[in-house]
């Protein structure tokens, strides 16, 4: 019977563990403290997409460093596009952001692995895509690619989320 009660005790405190008051998700991009001076005065390379947000007002991360005068150099984008403007499968193409004006690199379609060509003017990449992992998406091989990419190239690489 102690032991039931002991295991039942015990059951109880880890499911209610992780339950807090008013608790907050924070994303590894909000925690810029972490991250900022792993890019001060380098090139970056973002891979991003529309889920790269900082704060309630959901701004972008590439717009967010920006204004915090890091040197982005390029994002790459996986499938949907970078600022998620593409449908399911249809062809991300190479170009520039209307925003910011920084070029655009597809990573999906024939293209899935950053070139040495096209990581040469990058020192960093910055990679935040939020994916719940519950099914086979472009997105975690679009990472692996990345890392290869970076690996082959000594680049540094670093994942936010």
């Amino acid at each position: 019977m102690q032991t039931r009660v002991s295991f039942i005790l015990i059951f109880l405190f880890i499911m209610l563990l992780p339950m807090r008051v008013n608790s907050q998700i924070v994303t590894g991009a909000e925690q810029m403290d972490q991250y900022l001076p792993l890019l001060k005065g380098k090139r970056i390379g973002m891979v991003v997409n529309h889920t790269s947000v900082v704060g309630r007002k959901q701004v972008h991360l590439l717009d967010t460093l920006l204004k915090r005068e890091v040197r982005v150099v390029k994002v790459f984008a996986p499938e949907h596009g970078f600022r998620g403007n593409a449908d399911a499968g249809e062809t991300v193409k190479d170009g520039k952001d209307s925003h910011t004006g920084i070029p655009i690199v597809s990573l999906y379609g024939d293209n899935k692995k950053p070139s040495a060509a096209q990581l040469k003017d990058v020192d960093v990449i910055v990679f935040d895509i939020q994916d719940v992992g519950a099914r086979f998406y472009t997105y975690i091989s679009t990472m692996y690619y990345v890392m290869e990419a970076c690996a082959e190239n000594k680049k540094e690489m670093v994942v936010l989320d």
